[in-house]
């Protein structure tokens, strides 16, 4: 069930505000100022409830925010972001940082040997959508952490996977295509959310994962 699932992966609100001590004017204060990312998921719904005591119909709205949440709201105090412009930049220095560190590591090396090119889509662009979708809660959705660098590993990886669906059948991929396949696949599995069960068939969990596992028989 979807509130199975949300309450397992993220923090209502009245359970955040209890992680950090923030009070919600503080938190919708910090939404507004465009410091911190809105809800990932908003639930508004008309609950009919039965029980001894009576029938009645009430009016819910429930926001969830990752459990990851109190760790950039913790930033933005140790680091002093009070404006977006601050923020923003905080963000783009690790973003930055862990993408340095990946492509110099093996597997990004390996990333490399198979598709020179997979780093021309980090352009100015690309980093200034990302933090608007940020901002609006969208990686609190389909990360596990919701922080620079497992955005930027679920965002880099799912562009590898999907190159390399383009380029090698499951019929004519060679061992070390595969292998280097199959090790972006696991990394993936690590930093892109599970998803809630109605969601995954549109996601890239089902197309980069799911597929990819029982297709190319990884």
């Amino acid at each position: 069930m979807l509130l199975n699932y949300l309450y397992e992966n993220f923090y209502e609100e009245s359970s955040l505000l209890q992680q950090p001590q923030i009070s919600q004017e503080q938190l919708w204060l910090y939404t507004a100022q465009k410091i911190a990312p809105k809800p990932s998921y908003v639930i508004a719904a008309n609950l009919e409830t039965a029980s001894f005591v009576n029938q009645s119909v009430v009016s819910e709205t429930l926001r969830f925010y990752p459990k990851t949440y109190p760790k950039w709201l913790n930033i933005l105090t140790t680091e002093k972001l009070d404006t977006e412009d601050k923020a923003k930049d905080y963000f783009q220095q690790a973003y930055q940082t862990a993408e340095h560190n990946f492509f110099e590591s093996k597997p990004g090396q390996d990333l490399l040997e198979e598709n020179p090119i997979l780093p021309d889509y980090l352009t100015a662009a690309h980093f200034n959508a990302t933090w608007g979708y940020f901002l609006e809660g969208v990686f609190g959705v389909c990360t596990r952490k919701n922080l620079p660098r497992g955005i930027f590993e679920k965002q880099l990886l799912v562009r590898f996977i999907d190159h390399m669906r383009q380029h090698h059948s499951p019929e004519n991929i060679s061992p070390l295509s595969k292998s280097r396949l199959e090790t972006a696949v696991a990394s993936l599995d690590k930093v892109e959310a599970d998803f809630a069960p109605h969601e995954v068939p549109a996601t890239s969990r089902q197309r980069c994962i799911n597929d990819v596992r029982q297709q190319y028989g990884i």
